[in-house]
């Protein structure tokens, strides 16, 4: 067995055929990353007879001094059951490695830890504990069993499973439900958007993210020339929602004169207590459906062709997507575009037959007073199943090296502090 560096190409090929194959070990991720803060570096282990038993992409990462670390994003192609494959590819990466003057090399495996109910409890069914101590037997450290987002990329996240036949909308909790129902009532539609249109994009989500336009913009470029990316938006037709709204307060206000009626004819009767309580429900309904008509022909003579409100690009892979990053325009939060444009991506996909969907990292951390709690429940109710990945390991390459990066980040951090900086 030997361990060497093989053309993108030839590793994109060997990825294709791999069981247990995922984006971020990917020919484009690897093209996107390079333009951006990495190098790519791709390597493979051959036998004898030159046929690849494993492989991985390396984002390369330079320090000061020449010094180097790499980072495998989520994991090596390799079959993580197999000890003795795996102790042979450690063995010769780390010789690979050394002789290029690496300090260190992360990974986080695509390999689920335990399986979790809705409340994060373990529940009989996935355990790959075996593989956290085969890493940890091996020399890899692992960074622990973190709650939030301390690693490279989250160890918790949210997947929602599916299939073609399935009515997914009503597996969703009932406040996602009625809030997809409210958008639709409100007239927000979703278009889906294009390399002309990543400026528009980025104009919603650039708030919420520290990457620039151009990550976008190359992203756009690199995925999109292997159909590996769509950009979704969510738009206010506000001459729909003026036709809506009027039918909302039509329908509510024939109802509201039927109990009128009704309250009439019963005026001299001791059974009233419920027809008041309806008329009243009935009342407050027939005012927001008023103030609706209003909101929505203000908007119209502001919007008269209407308005994008949200935003969300998807990856998609292997007959499963990624909600990369979503955003919207603060002042239409009410009118509820996430919730719309998820459940409409998702459902557009599930007819396309893609039976996993990724809407990516939530806390470990369930109780409700915890930072991340909103989050976390507000993709749990889209159906979503939690994954606990086994986290982030690293193995040391060359441990004097590593020792020396370390003192030198702690005082580069320390620098960084408000506390020095006030000084």
């Amino acid at each position: 067995m030997e361990i060497i560096q093989i053309t993108k190409e030839e590793f994109d090929k060997f990825a294709e055929n791999y069981p247990n194959k995922n984006f971020y070990q990917t020919g484009a991720y690897g093209t996107l990353m390079d333009r951006h803060s990495f190098d790519d570096y791709y390597l493979a282990m051959k036998d004898e007879s030159s046929n690849i038993k494993a492989a991985t992409l390396i984002l390369i990462k330079k320090e000061l001094w020449g010094y180097k670390w790499g980072y495998c994003p989520r994991g090596y192609l390799i079959d993580f059951n197999d000890f003795n494959l795996l102790e042979t590819f450690t063995k010769l990466l780390t010789q690979f490695l050394n002789k290029r003057n690496f300090m260190f090399v992360k990974i986080d495996p695509y390999i689920i830890y335990k399986s979790r109910d809705k409340k994060g409890n373990v529940i009989p069914g996935i355990d790959n504990s075996k593989t956290v101590d085969d890493l940890i037997k091996l020399g890899y450290e692992h960074t622990g069993f973190n709650l939030n987002f301390e690693n490279l990329k989250p160890r918790w996240n949210a997947v929602t499973t599916t299939n073609s036949t399935e009515d997914l909308f009503s597996r969703f909790s009932k406040e996602i439900r009625n809030k997809i129902r409210k958008a639709d009532k409100m007239g927000i539609e979703i278009l889906q958007g294009n390399a002309t249109t990543v400026k528009q994009f980025y104009s919603l989500i650039d708030k919420k993210h520290s990457r620039k336009l151009n990550y976008y913009l190359d992203m756009m470029e690199i995925l999109g020339k292997k159909d590996m990316i769509d950009l979704y938006f969510a738009k206010l037709d506000t001459a729909k929602y003026i036709e809506k709204s009027k039918e909302l307060f039509e329908e509510e206000e024939k109802r509201n004169n039927e109990i009128n009626q009704e309250l009439e004819e019963n005026i001299n009767s001791n059974n009233t207590t419920n027809i008041i309580k309806r008329k009243m429900a009935s009342d407050i309904l027939l005012n927001n459906c008023k103030q609706n008509v209003i909101n929505a022909t203000n908007l119209y003579k502001e919007y008269p062709s209407g308005v994008i409100v949200g935003a969300n690009a998807i990856i998609k892979y292997n007959k499963e997507i990624f909600f990369l990053i979503d955003g919207y325009k603060p002042e239409f939060k009410r009118y509820c575009p996430n919730h719309y444009l998820k459940y409409q991506i998702m459902e557009i996909f599930r007819n396309e037959g893609y039976t996993r969907m990724h809407l990516n990292g939530i806390s470990g951390d369930f109780n409700k007073n915890s930072t991340y709690y909103g989050l976390t429940r507000f993709k749990l109710g889209f159906a979503s199943e939690i994954e606990e990945y086994i986290g982030e390991f690293t193995l040391v390459i060359n441990k004097r090296k590593y020792k020396n990066y370390l003192k030198m980040k702690n005082a580069k951090d320390w620098l960084n502090t408000p506390a020095f900086q006030k000084k």
